[in-house]
Formats: C-alpha cells, structure tokens, sequence
C-alpha cells in the first residue's frame, strides 16, 4: 500500500513539474528542475535552499522526448528542421562560412588577383556566382602569365571589362589564336576602353597584331598601352583610324617613323592628353616640333632616348605646352642647367620631372627646381654625376612636397641625406641611393627614423649593406633594397 503524500511534498511535485497545453499538430513541452549535485568546495544547502537549472523536455506526437533549450511552442516542420540540423552537425564548419553575407565575400575577394579569383570561382556555385560580379572584371590586370589560352580570353571578354592589362605575359606554345583574340575583342567591343600589353611575348601578342584588331572592334578605345610589344606604323595607323577619340598612347620602345605620329596628332591632336615615345630613335625634330603645335592639351610628354631632339625643338615644345604636369627627358644629350631653366620657368604646373642621366645637369639645376617647382612631387635625377650636396640643399629647402626622389649615382653624400631627413621628411615616401658610396648607416638610420612615410629605400651598390640588421629590426614599415637581396623591414 503507498504510502499518502503529505501536502507539503504534493505542493512541490506540482511546482517542480509543469506542463504547458499547446495547439493542435505542436509538440508538448515538459519543464524539468534539475538540482546540481554537492561538490566538496560548495556549502551544504538543503533542497530547498538551492537555485535548479531548468531544462525543457518536448514531447512530440510520435512519443519521444527530445531534451534541449527549445522554444516553448514548438511545430512538428521546425522540430524535425532542428533534428535535421544535429545530425548534419559534421558539416557545421563549412555551413558557417558559407552563412556569411554576400558583401563580405565580396570585400574578401576584392583582395585577390583575377588568377586567384578564377581558381575561387571553381570551389562551388555560390562562389563561382560572386566570383563572377561585374565589380570585379571592370579593370582586368594580369602579369606574369604563361597560360593565356583561347578559352581565358573569351571568358575574360565574356566579363565586358572596361580595362585589360597584360603585362609581361608569354605565350610560348602558341596557345593563343587569331580566332581566340578576335572573339575577345568582339565580346567587349562595347565596354573597352582602356587596353595596355606591356613586354609579352608570344605570336600573337605582338602589337600590331593586337592594334588590328582592337582598332576592328573597339572603336571605344581611349588609352593604348603598346610599349616594348614591337608595335610599328602599320598597327598604330590602324589604331589612329579606327579609334574615335584617343586621349593617351604609350609606345615606348616601339619602331615608330613620323608618319605614325603626324596622323596621330592630326585626327587626335585636340583629344590626345598623353603621350609617350621613350626610345623611338627614328623620331625627327622637325616631327617633334609639329606634335607641340597639335597637342594644345598634352600634360604627359615622354621623350626620352629620342636623340634627334634638338635643343631649339625642345624650345618650341616647351613654348607651346605649357600646361605640362609630367615630362622625362631620360638621356638627351642637349639637357643642360639652362633647358632646365626653360623647363621650371615654363611648364610651372610640373609635378613629375625626370633628368635621369642627363650628364650636363648640375646643382644649378637643383636650386632652379627648388626656386620656381616648389609643389613637385617626383624629382629623378639618377646618372647625373655633377649633382652635389649643396644642389640638394638647395632642393630640400625648397621643395617640401617632394614623394619620391632618386639620386642614384649622384655625387652626394651622408650631409646631402642628412638635409633630406631634416627638411623633406614629412611628405618622402620613396628615396633611391643606389650608388652613392659615401652613405654611412648613422644616416641611413636618421632618414628612417624621421621621415615616417617612409615606405621604399634603395641602397644598391652602397657599402653598409651588411649593417642593414639593424635598422631593419626597429623600422619595420620601410622596405629597403639592396645588393643580394629585397627585404621587408
């Protein structure tokens, strides 16, 4: 016979368990108490005294009882969707990955090459659909490939991109055909406009093979990259005549006579802004000095390694573009302290200027620049041997915006670095010294040490080489270059 329940313990059954009515087709909810078992560290407390730990029991109309935190009025479709997510509980990793929102896999792609971006777009179909977004394949840029095929092309074209870049791509097994380009070129004959293929190789990457066919299709071309592809008048006519409107071409290094250029300047003389002919050696004055009358609008002018140039040509160019912003007269032989003159006393909007092995320039020339440029932001003045520590000084109280310097193999020393430390050191981010055999570590330490933007340093060919370690070891945002190595410091 049991034995009967006092009221007290009935009070407490009925407390400790309860049971919640839900609607029809809804599992049954059972609260349960749990009182935590005594421990030796934890006071004795009666029953009573103790705080339970609550738990839920749901009671489905199957019978069973599935224990957990659930919620109290639970339906059979979300029961069973719970069950469905333990039992895949293995896969709960990739599932948590794959829960990110759209836009931070977005912004996580964004930091990857179009290689790289190619290679996410094969793990799944949700990454193979970001993968494709049409942000990504505005501006294409590959360098260094040696896998270019028909089949990338047609894809890449497929993306209609604004920009293509290819640079120092090879093709070495001919995997590339005239069929192959002709598709890509016709995919993005509406989007094109900007294309540059700068140092590949490869039969069919040559210039004017790619100039025909860019000039067939893409008639929306605006800036042309084509430099050291081997480029000659033939493609660049075809360039000139099917573009509408070309406001930039670069053709450094290219076999490039006058015609080429005076039928560029005559049908694109208002619109062309850019201009660059570094090393095209069968350039003649006369030509030189009708592309200044032309070119109203010019502000990038590259005439470097042209050595037909004269020092009354270069005059008439500089009287007719004086809205110039960069200029590299790289290695010609009539650049000396007075065409400098003419160059800051004219052009007064420059902001890059390259004198590099310009042998006839000396300080006179530095202390021009600092005087009328004092805004300039890129100085080149490498190879030329007569610059000294006094044109720096010149130089460094005058020009206090200057970003990056190169005095390689100048005739400076550890005073001239000392000066740049001391009055340029809140805007250079780049300074190359290579070369320059009286550079001591004291100062190569003060420079780092003072111009926090510091970003690049170029130590070729200088003699503290081995005791770099310790400068590399406190300055950890300045990458310094040197003989044997490139390291990140």
């Amino acid at each position: 016979m049991s034995r009967p329940s006092s009221a007290k313990a009935e009070k407490r059954k009925s407390t400790d368990s309860s049971h919640s009515i839900c609607p029809s087709g809804c599992a049954v909810i059972e609260e349960i108490n749990v009182y935590p078992a005594q421990t030796s560290m934890s006071p004795l407390l009666t029953k009573d005294q103790q705080q339970p730990m609550r738990y839920q029991n749901s009671t489905g109309l199957c019978g069973k009882v599935c224990t957990g935190s659930t919620p109290k009025y639970l339906c059979k479709n979300d029961l069973e969707r719970e069950m469905a997510n333990k039992k895949n509980k293995g896969d709960s990793a990739l599932s948590l990955w794959q829960l990110l929102p759209d836009e931070i896999w977005i912004c996580i792609f964004s930091l990857l090459s179009h290689k790289e971006l190619s290679c996410i777009a094969q793990v799944c179909h949700h990454f193979c659909r970001l993968a494709s977004d049409n942000s990504f394949w505005k501006r294409i840029y590959i360098s260094d490939c040696h896998s270019l095929n028909d089949t990338w092309l047609v894809t890449l074209g497929r993306h209609h991109p604004q920009s293509l870049t290819l640079h120092r791509c090879h093709d070495d097994i001919h995997a590339i055909t005239d069929q192959g380009l002709k598709q890509f070129f016709h995919h993005c004959s509406e989007s094109l406009k900007e294309l540059n293929v700068t140092s590949c190789s490869g039969p069919r990457l040559k210039g004017d093979k790619l100039l025909l066919y860019a000039s067939t299709f893409c008639n929306r071309l605006t800036v042309v990259d084509i430099s050291w592809s081997g480029a000659t008048d033939l493609g660049v006519l075809a360039l000139v005549e099917g573009a509408s409107s070309l406001q930039g071409l670069s053709i450094n290094g290219c076999q490039i006579t006058d015609k080429a250029i005076r039928a560029l300047v005559k049908k694109h003389g208002n619109s062309l802004n850019k201009l660059e002919v570094f090393g095209c050696h069968a350039l003649t004055a006369r030509c030189m000095g009708c592309l200044a009358l032309s070119c109203p609008h010019l502000l990038t002018l590259n005439i470097g390694r042209v050595p037909k140039i004269t020092d009354v040509c270069f005059a008439k160019i500089l009287g007719n573009l004086k809205k110039v912003t960069t200029l590299n007269v790289t290695g010609l032989e009539m650049v000396r302290d007075r065409i400098v003159h003419l160059i800051v006393t004219q052009c007064l909007n420059l902001d890059c200027l390259v004198l590099s092995s310009c042998s006839w320039v000396t300080d006179i020339s530095l202390l021009e620049i600092g005087t009328y440029l004092r805004t300039i932001r890129f100085l080149d003045v490498s190879g030329c041997k007569k610059v000294t520590d006094m044109g720096i000084q010149a130089l460094a109280r005058g020009c206090h915006q200057l970003h990056y310097l190169d005095l390689s193999s100048t005739g400076i020393s550890k005073r001239g670095v000392s000066l740049l430390a001391s009055y340029c050191h809140v805007t250079l981010e780049c300074v190359k010294l290579s070369f320059c055999k009286e550079i001591t570590l004291d100062v190569v330490r003060k420079l780092c040490r003072n111009c926090r933007r510091l970003k690049m340093l170029h130590l070729y060919g200088c003699h503290i080489t081995p005791d770099l370690s310790s400068i590399k070891d406190i300055y950890k945002t300045v990458e310094i270059f040197h003989d044997g190595s490139a390291s990140t410091c």
